[in-house]
This record gives C-alpha cells, structure tokens and sequence, in this order.
C-alpha cells in the first residue's frame, strides 16, 4: 500500500472521528437539551389544557393527545387531588414529593431509579403538576449515540476501498511524474509528461515538460560552450606555445624574436580578456556587482560613442548616425556604456563597407526606446532567443559569445526591457527601453 494512499486513510479516518466526536458532544449537551426543552413545553401545555379545563367543569384528560402524561395533580392547601387516574407505582411516588419545594420544572427519580420529568402550573385554582415518564427520553438519546456509532464504523469500513480508488486516481500520475523526473535527473530529457486530470497535477506535469525542455536546451548549449571555449583557448596557447618554442630553441634570427613577442602578448591580452569576460559574467549573474543609478544627459552619453569608434568606422568606410533628445534618464552610465559599446561593436565586425549604423533614441509609449541597427548579416531567426544566452555563439562570429550576455544581465539589474530584431542581409536591430519612471 502506497504511503500516500495510507496517508488518505488516516486522513479521512481522523476526520470521521473527530465529526463524530462533535456529534457525540453535541447530541449529548444541545440535543438533550432541546429535547428537554420541548418536553418541558409540552408539560406546560398539557397543563394549561387542563386548568382550562376545570375551569370549564368538564374535565376529559383523554383529549390531551399531545402529549403521554404518566400523571396530573392539583396541589392545594397541602393537599394533593389526583387528576388523572395514576398508573401502577404513581402513588407512592406522589406521596415521596414535596409538591410545595418543587420548582417551575424538573426532574426527580423514584425509589426504582426511574427518572419522571414534571412541570408545575400555578393558577388560581391550585398548582397543577403534570408528570411524565422520561424513560424514552433516555432511549432517545441512547439510539442517537448507536446510530452516530454506526455511522463512524460503517464510514470507516467504506473509507478503507473508496480511498484506495481514489488514491489510485490521484497518485497515479503523480508517480509518472516522479518517475520522469528521475529520469531527468539521470539526464534523458525524452521523456512522456502527458496528464489529463484537469487540475493541478496537470499544469505541473506542463512544467515539468517546459522545464525539460529548457534543461535539454541548456544542456546542449553548455556542451557547445566547453567545445568553444576550449578552441578559443587552445588557438591563442597553440601560438603562444609554437612562438615561444621558436624563441626558446633559437631558430629564427633576431630581426623576428620582436615580431614573435609581439604576437606572444597579443594572444596573452587575448585569452585575458576572455578569462575577464568570463569572471564579469559569473559575478553579474551572482549578484556580486551592485549597479549605482544617477541621472546622466542621454544626447551626450550617445554622442561620446562617435569618437570611440571613428577610427574603426573610417577604416571600414561605415557610417555612423547618432540622435538622440537631450533627456536626462537615470542608470548606471558605466554599466550602460558598456552595452551599447558591446552592441556598435557588433554591429562594426558584422557590417560591410560603405554601410550604415544608426545608433538612436526615441520616444515610444510614455518610454524611450535606444537602439543600435545596422545592414550587416543579421541573425537568423531561430537564433534570436539564443543570441542572449552565455553558451551561445553564432556560427560565423567567432568567440564564445560572452558579451550579450554580460549585457543582459546588466539591463536586468536596471529593470529594462530588451531585445533583437533581424532580417538577415537587410537590417539587424539589437535595442532596450528606459521607462518613464527613469526620465527626467
């Protein structure tokens, strides 16, 4: 028996008998004590009935069909003058009671431990007493005990297969689901995650699904980035390694030993930015670096990027066109220069001569959109969602692709939207939207 399905009856067998506990409780103080109060009511009426009665000169006690009266009485000047005609082994018990100590109602028990209810009428006449046996009373409330006993038994005993169906239906899926992500776990991302229980249990099953899926994707892009960044390791320690062994073992002349370094450190800066990019990505992704937010004039901060890369535009024959309206907006403008910086160069290796690069910003929805768009070879589109991630790299970009994603993470902990827009050889489109609570 499965632990949820023993969990079920337990459940449900706790909840039965805490029900039945408050039935039992109830039924023995506000039930009993209805009932008596009813009893009580009756008793006065009968007693009414028969004050009127012998007011009336015609005493017939066998119209009092309400209510079974074991005997009436009328009390008065200490003496008692029997009403009806008492049952066997009323008499004795009539002269036990002290008819003038009785209260308006209650209750006594005679000599054979029998329990009679009473109510005392006070009239002008007289007291009348009406008395009635409270054996069934007792019977009553001894049959709502038997039948609550019943009850918690016979919900008990149908609890133990209906719960068992139950949770058959209900655990059923919930150990397919269990099962398929051990097999995630052990790391086979085919895998069946269909539910249909229209609940719950289903929409996690298409998380779990969607959650697959994600890991599978991951996974395959994890494996391309140690293949990546393992080539654009060893190319630049290839070098290093053939120049340095050139040096060390004095095959070249002289004139070539400074044309060696120098290529010896251009690899070493290069594999050091790499270890940078690297290190800045953890860091941002780790919460390490905490972006400080001031309000900086956007005009000046875009045009500043028109002498970053004049020299490299010119040499490439591109045009760069800066816009943008003298706004304040508040941000960090390190962190911000750097992904623009990451989104023109870009833009600079991708281009082709005699093209163009509009870097601007505009007015979009109560929000200002900037953006980076140039005529270079674009982005497929089922690369789009993939340009952002850290694993990704484009098949004719070299390098592993770090810098997109260091952006990302920089736009995040500034709460912009972002993203990319491409045709491929027609215009590419990489941008990230201030919110008007951060314009001045």
């Amino acid at each position: 028996m499965g632990k949820i399905k023993i969990k079920l009856i337990k459940y449900f067998i706790f909840i039965i008998t805490i029900i039945v506990i408050i039935c039992f409780i109830g039924s023995s103080i506000f039930l009993s004590k209805f009932y008596m109060n009813m009893k009580y009511a009756s008793l006065k009426g009968a007693s009414e009935k028969i004050y009127n009665m012998i007011k009336a000169d015609n005493i017939n006690l066998d119209s009092i069909t309400d209510v079974e009266i074991s005997s009436a009485v009328l009390y008065k000047n200490n003496s008692i003058i029997p009403l009806t005609q008492n049952k066997m082994g009323m008499m004795p018990l009539l002269k036990s009671i002290d008819f003038a100590t009785l209260q308006e109602k209650g209750n006594f028990k005679s000599s054979m431990n029998e329990e009679y209810l009473y109510y005392k009428h006070h009239t002008n006449l007289g007291d009348i007493v009406v008395i009635q046996n409270n054996q069934f009373s007792s019977e009553y409330l001894q049959v709502v005990y038997i039948i609550l006993l019943l009850v918690f038994l016979l919900a008990t005993f149908l609890s133990i297969p209906l719960i068992s169906y139950v949770s058959k239906k209900f655990t059923e899926p919930i150990l397919k689901l269990q099962k398929a992500s051990h097999e995630i776990s052990e790391g086979n991302f085919k895998v069946d995650f269909t539910v249909n229980t229209k609940d719950e249990i289903e929409e996690l099953s298409k998380s779990l699904q969607r959650m697959s899926l994600n890991l599978e994707h991951k996974n395959a892009l994890q494996r391309d980035f140690i293949a990546n960044v393992s080539h654009d390791f060893k190319t630049p320690l290839s070098i290093i390694r053939n120049y340095s062994e050139a040096i060390y073992d004095d095959i070249i002349d002289e004139t070539k030993i400074h044309s060696f370094s120098k290529e010896i450190i251009k690899e070493v800066d290069r594999l050091n930015y790499l270890v940078m990019d690297i290190l800045e990505l953890s860091k941002l992704q780790g919460g390490a670096y905490v972006i400080n937010k001031d309000y900086f004039n956007l005009n000046e901060f875009l045009l500043s990027f028109n002498d970053t890369f004049k020299l490299i535009s010119e040499n490439k024959n591109i045009k760069l066109t800066i816009s943008a309206p003298s706004i304040d907006i508040d941000g960090d403008s390190k962190y911000l220069y750097k992904v623009l910086y990451n989104f023109i160069d870009n833009s600079l290796k991708f281009s082709p001569e005699f093209s163009e690069i509009v870097i601007s910003a505009v007015y979009q929805e109560n929000a200002v959109k900037i953006s980076v768009k140039d005529q270079g070879i674009g982005i497929e589109e089922d690369m789009l969602e993939d340009v952002w991630n850290r694993y990704y790299k484009h098949s004719k970009s070299g390098g592993i692709g770090l810098g997109l994603s260091i952006c990302s993470e920089i736009l995040k902990m500034h709460d912009f939207n972002y993203g990319v827009k491409s045709t491929p050889n027609v215009e590419t489109e990489f941008y990230f939207i201030i919110p008007h609570n951060d314009i001045d």
